[in-house]
């Protein structure tokens, strides 16, 4: 894979310009709230941590609001070791995928019981810990202490993968990259993502893009990816050419089967023989409704999924939906993943 190094210089100097002057250098977690001893104005680990577990399928706007009250309840990893699920929760509910937080937790308590309450410089024993991984162990190492890894998210791999080969998906070898630029990784990542976020979206902005003059994608007209994107098209427009042959059924008169788990290991029955869903009424259709059901029944809070499945049983219309109880103490019959036997629900 061989890049000309004129160009490199090229797409760094531009993006490292765009960087300086539309840079979102006000996020709170670009913002340390403590100089370093040597001077240097560098999140904490622990802050890069806390911002990147939250960020992780969640908009930037979002969470914001969410980093900024976290850090005042827990300042440090100490803290955060010491809470409980309880007092943990109100300050990341809302925020879903719930197996982050729990995650958290236990990192938390690994931190202060092997590692003296600090993020190991090492990007392997960072992996080593729950919900960290490659993505958010390079950008801990990179954004806390100035190591030379690229945080290979999404921005990344579409901006570079446009710029020298014409689609998101050419990148080619991660490994390849590492030593190709000059510009601080520290730098380069933030650039990377926010110019991802800003102009090489989904749907590019290539119009006021500065990197338009040698980018491949730019050339190309898009092509490398839309021959991806029109085979993608394809196979979705002939679904729903056989859906729309089906009868059209009104999903608001379904009835949910709810699936009541913790981390999709251990599985909560409402039978006490077999493995049996929670079938509720009709009209709790909605994540709202499950939530009262669940609440008002039980004394249950709950954390419900979007429907992953719509069957149709027995003539009737079915949502099947994934729950996990974040508050209360359920009283239903476990079951493991191994004894789940899902072929109970048929058509």
């Amino acid at each position: 894979m061989a890049i000309r190094k004129d160009k490199i210089v090229f797409f760094e100097q531009r993006l490292v310009d765009f960087f300086r002057k539309a840079g979102r250098e006000h996020l709170p977690w670009r913002k340390p709230r403590k100089a370093s001893p040597r001077g240097k104005k560098n999140s904490t680990a622990y802050e890069v941590w806390v911002s990147e577990i939250m960020l992780q399928q969640t908009q930037v706007s979002r969470v914001i609001g969410y980093y900024t009250r976290f850090l005042k309840r827990f300042p440090d990893v100490g803290s955060l070791a010491q809470a409980s699920w309880e007092e943990f929760l109100p300050y990341y509910e809302g925020l879903g995928y719930y197996a982050r937080g729990r995650n958290m937790l236990k990192t938390a308590k690994v931190l202060t019981e092997q590692y003296a309450g600090i993020f190991p410089r090492d990007k392997k024993l960072l992996q080593t810990l729950p919900g960290i991984g490659p993505y958010t162990a390079s950008a801990i190492l990179s954004f806390a202490y100035g190591d030379n890894h690229l945080a290979w998210d999404t921005n990344l791999k579409r901006v570079l993968g446009r710029f020298f080969f014409g689609g998101k998906q050419l990148i080619g070898d991660e490994v390849f990259w590492e030593d190709k630029f000059q510009t601080p990784k520290k730098v380069l990542n933030a650039a990377l993502m926010d110019f991802g976020s800003a102009v090489c979206v989904a749907r590019p902005k290539c119009g006021i893009c500065p990197l338009s003059a040698r980018c491949v994608y730019y050339r190309e007209k898009g092509s490398g990816e839309q021959s991806t994107a029109n085979k993608k098209q394809l196979t979705k427009n002939n679904q729903q050419a056989l859906v729309s042959k089906k009868q059209k059924i009104d999903w608001r008169e379904a009835q949910a089967y709810v699936f009541l788990h913790e981390h999709h290991t251990i599985y909560y029955s409402s039978d006490a023989n077999k493995f049996q869903p929670f079938i509720l009424p009709s009209g709790y259709t909605t994540r709202a409704g499950i939530k009262q059901y669940f609440q008002e029944k039980y004394g249950l809070s709950l954390s419900v999924r979007p429907p992953h499945q719509k069957m149709i049983i027995s003539g009737g219309p079915i949502l099947l939906v994934n729950a996990q109880i974040l508050r209360g103490s359920p009283c239903f019959e476990i079951f493991h993943k191994k004894d789940v036997k899902w072929y109970t629900i048929s058509k």
